[in-house]
This record gives structure tokens, C-alpha cells and sequence, in this order.
């Protein structure tokens, strides 16, 4: 176990049994939306096994669904790499060996060069979502490819979802001016501001989006906009950002990327056992809130007037997620590499 934190998920462990054949088609996807064409880099990213975090996350999708969760899960990897590619202003700072890397290195522009340009794809992303603008023939593959995933995650569901799954994206996306901002060397917010950042483009929200256009149901608005149903999405959030936290300290050290550990650390004296231990205890308190609010439920219905079933199974995405990311993250290649010797 990284750290040798045991988290406490009391929560059904599942994985998608479609997990190989998606795997195989997400690699295709890949190579075909031009995401890495080059082979060394795919290979790379195929050891990472990062989308495989996919059939964890939704353990009951299969067949087009899944696809589509693999290919928006690896997206988000890929796009977080790429835009660290355009950010991390350290020579050397991602390391010769990292599993992502470029095989030949590009001559390095300003690190305010670099991060009008992750701002400026950010926004075009944005505006394809807000206007349907469509990628034009020179557009970036991660921005033609995003487009792809939402065309396909959008269909057959209703105005609103959409209206409010949009908005959803956009907070994420909108995140990154501060995530970047954060990654600047030196630049070591606060634990509190860090959270606050994590929550925004740890991207829990438009996924639980994405299980619903896969379970194929939508949760009414007055219950979506519920502070119940609130609470029990930041609770969810909070668990696998604390869970993520403790994963990725080495390559997060490695690499002079925030850390909430480290942040503890540095801003609050925290040993780093102390600081491992309390982050721990954050991703417990806050799997504790998530089954409280769980098992409250059935209130919620009767203050709504009546049996919703779609909560039933959108409390059911946020404990596959819970769950998912703990036995994934666990043993995730992406984040076991940088420990590996040599």
C-alpha cells in the first residue's frame, strides 16, 4: 500500500467484467483521435493503465457505455499531462523516465507563455461547450477529442442535464487557471486552498454526470439541487482527493506539484507521519458523512413528496466511485512508477 495508509471503505468492492475489451478499444481510440501517435508514447501510456479506473468507477457499464467512460477517463489524464507539458516551468521537473513523457523535447517558452496557452485551450474547450462551437481542422487533438467524448456523453439526455452537466465542466475546466497557477515553483497554497482548488478539478462532479448517461436515468432537478444530495457529492469528493493525496506524495514530491500532505507539512509544522495520518483520517471523516447522508435517503424522499428511485442509484454511482478509486488506486501504475527503483 503507498505510504502504508490503510484507508476504511466499508463498501462493495466491484469492477466491470468488461474491463479487457474496453481497455482494447480505448487504446484505439487513443491512437485514432491523435491523442499520442507516437508508438513509445502510447506504449508508455498503456502500461499506466490510467482509463482502467473507468471500469472501478462504473463496475456496471459494459459495451458502448464503458467505452465512453474509458475514453473520457483517459482524456482527463491526458489532458492534465498535457497541460503540465505547457506549465512546469523546472527543468527536469517531470523526469527523463516519467511514463508520459515526450520523446524528444520541444525548446521551452516562457513559464507566462506557457500558461496563456493552457488557458487559451482551456477556453476553447469551454466555448465548445457553452456555444457547440466546433473544433476547427488545426484544432488540438485533446480539444477535437473532448469534443467526441461530450457529443457522445450529451446524447439522448435531456435539456437540463445538459444545461447543468455543462456548468459542471466548465467549473473544472475554469479550475485550472488555479491549479496551474499553483504549480509554479515555489507556489505552496494553504491546505484549505488547496482543497478548495481539488474539489474543482478532481472531476467527481461531471463524472457522476457520466453515470447517470450510462445507468440511463436522470435525478430530478429539485433533487439534484438538493443541499442533501450536495453534501453526500462533497463527502465523495473530499474522500478521493484525501485517498489521491496519499498516492500520488512521491510523484507529487518528485515533480513540485502540490500536495495536501506536504502542504500540512509545510504550512502547519506537521510531521509527515502526522500529516499522513490526518489526511487519512480526512478521507475517513469523510467516507463516515457520505453513508450517513446514504442511509437518510428515504427522508429526502418523503420531503420530496414520494419515491425517487434515481437516488437509489445516483448514491450508488457515488459509492462505486468511493470504492473504485480506493481498490484502483491502490496498485495504479501511474502512481507506483516513480517509486520503482532505477
Amino acid at each position: 500500500m503507498p505510504q502504508d495508509v490503510e484507508f476504511t471503505v466499508p463498501l462493495e468492492s466491484r469492477v466491470s467484467p468488461d474491463l479487457p475489451r474496453a481497455r482494447r478499444h480505448h487504446l484505439a481510440w487513443v491512437r485514432e483521435s491523435g491523442l499520442l501517435r507516437d508508438e513509445e508514447a502510447l506504449r508508455r501510456y498503456e502500461c499506466l493503465r490510467v482509463a482502467d479506473s473507468a471500469a472501478y468507477g462504473f463496475p456496471y457499464a459494459a459495451g458502448a457505455d464503458l467505452d465512453l467512460c474509458f475514453d473520457l477517463l483517459g482524456w482527463l489524464f491526458l489532458l492534465d499531462d498535457h497541460l503540465d507539458h505547457h506549465t512546469d516551468a523546472r527543468p527536469g521537473a517531470r523526469g527523463d523516465n516519467h511514463p508520459a513523457a515526450r520523446p524528444a523535447a520541444r525548446p521551452r517558452a516562457s513559464a507566462a507563455a506557457r500558461t496563456e496557452d493552457a488557458v487559451a485551450l482551456c477556453q476553447q474547450l469551454v466555448d465548445h461547450l457553452r456555444y457547440g462551437t466546433r473544433p476547427g481542422a488545426g484544432a488540438a487533438p485533446v480539444v477535437a477529442a473532448f469534443a467526441d467524448c461530450w457529443q457522445r456523453m450529451s446524447h439522448g439526455m435531456s435539456q437540463e442535464w445538459r444545461r447543468r452537466t455543462a456548468h459542471d465542466w466548465v467549473d473544472y475546466l475554469a479550475g485550472w487557471p488555479t491549479k496551474i497557477a499553483d504549480r509554479i515553483p515555489g507556489a505552496l497554497p494553504d491546505p484549505a486552498a488547496h482543497l478548495r482548488a481539488r474539489r474543482r478539478t478532481i472531476g467527481l462532479r461531471p463524472l457522476l454526470a457520466l453515470a447517470e448517461r450510462t445507468g440511463h436515468y436522470e435525478v430530478p432537478l429539485p433533487a439534484w439541487c438538493s443541499s442533501h444530495l450536495e453534501g453526500m457529492r462533497i463527502a465523495a469528493c473530499d474522500a478521493i482527493i484525501a485517498m489521491n493525496e496519499v498516492h500520488a506524495l512521491e510523484r507529487d514530491e518528485a515533480s513540485g506539484r502540490p500536495n495536501l500532505v506536504l502542504s500540512l507539512m509545510h504550512h502547519q509544522g506537521r510531521a509527515r507521519p502526522e500529516a499522513l495520518r490526518e489526511v487519512g483520517d480526512t478521507a475517513r471523516r469523510s467516507v463516515e458523512t457520505f453513508l450517513q447522508l446514504h442511509a437518510c435517503l428515504p427522508q429526502l424522499e418523503r420531503d420530496l413528496g414520494g419515491r425517487v428511485p434515481e437516488l437509489a442509484r445516483y448514491a450508488d454511482a457515488h459509492a462505486a466511485w468511493i470504492r473504485g478509486y480506493h481498490d484502483w488506486g491502490r496498485t495504479a501504475p501511474c502512481y507506483e512508477d516513480v517509486r520503482r527503483p532505477g
